[in-house]
């Protein structure tokens, strides 16, 4: 009986310890999976620079011309996709003076070039990130559409919201 005994806690022995074999071979799958949780994530934060094309106030040193630890991050990704394509840049002049923001073009200008995009493939503007927005005149006729709307529903009047 005691021989059964040692038999079984032998073998549970064993058992735990290819169970911590296994355990062993899992940091490799979880840091695989992590590492490509965080490569789409960086595909998709890579995706949202290129799409607002802009580089804000916050993008460089405070009260300075050359760019932050943010800054160079953006700017080597957006570089990256002017190589390929053309397009515009934006760099936002913020509260800025004029003597500054020129510095700063001058500065992202520079960087650019330094990684091998052609100056005549990106133009520099102050616009807004993503494309022209919505012009004013329009932003206004759709607010004004819209109180109309929600004073016609409260009203009770079956009025519709054209565009």
């Amino acid at each position: 009986m005691r021989l059964l005994c040692m038999g079984i806690i032998c073998l549970a022995c064993i058992l735990l310890a290819g169970c911590n074999e296994e355990q062993a071979g899992n940091p490799t799958e979880k840091s695989f999976d992590a590492e490509l949780v965080n490569t789409l994530n960086n595909i998709g934060v890579e995706n949202a620079i290129i799409a607002q094309h802009t580089l804000y106030p916050y993008h460089f040193v405070a009260d300075g011309a050359s760019l932050n630890e943010l800054g160079q991050r953006d700017l080597m990704v957006l570089a990256k996709h002017f190589k390929e394509h053309p397009g515009v840049l934006n760099i936002g002049a913020g509260e800025a003076g004029a003597e500054l923001y020129e510095a700063r073009i001058a500065h992202v200008l520079i960087r650019l070039k330094e990684a091998g995009v052609e100056t005549d493939r990106t133009s520099v503007s102050d616009g807004m990130p993503g494309g022209p927005g919505m012009p004013s005149e329009r932003v206004v006729t759709v607010f004004q559409k819209k109180s109309e709307s929600s004073t016609s529903m409260r009203s009770g009047s079956g009025g519709t919201l054209t565009r």
